[in-house]
């Protein structure tokens, strides 16, 4: 700390980004595999969002990967991971009103599947998985 009782600038933690891993955002997902978020029930109902290239996506009200205009979703809520063929996993990122699939309350990561039931908030999204599918030019 400064004399005045602000932080001194040589003692802030500041994060090099030469050191620090990337968030992972394309994985080993295959070329003709297509994985869709669909808003089943909230607000944007209809929608349907493309994770086809694989990697983490974190699901929030704001400043996250995938963005719901929910009230009772947190800023930072879930995350998706897809990190192969089979390979898809959700957890909860300690939100507030918390995230369930198919149902019952996640606490830990589970395992995700086709035509799983995702429910963060009064959203309600369906996962599909279309395996040896042709990829649209958009």
């Amino acid at each position: 700390m400064s004399e005045d009782g602000k932080p001194d600038a040589k003692n802030r933690t500041v994060l090099d980004q030469r050191l620090a891993r990337p968030r992972l955002q394309e994985g080993l997902v295959p070329h003709d595999t297509g994985i869709y978020l669909r808003i089943e029930e909230g607000d944007g109902k209809g929608k349907s969002i493309s994770l086809s290239a694989g990697g983490v996506y974190v699901i929030g009200r704001e400043g996250a990967d995938i963005v719901l205009d929910d009230g009772k979703v947190s800023r930072k809520h879930a995350q998706v991971g897809l990190y192969g063929p089979g390979a898809f996993v959700l957890r909860d990122l300690a939100s507030t009103n918390g995230t369930f699939l198919n149902g019952k309350r996640v606490s830990e990561k589970r395992a995700l599947n086709n035509g799983d039931l995702i429910r963060i908030g009064d959203t309600v999204l369906r996962l599909t998985i279309l395996e040896n599918s042709i990829p649209l030019s958009t």
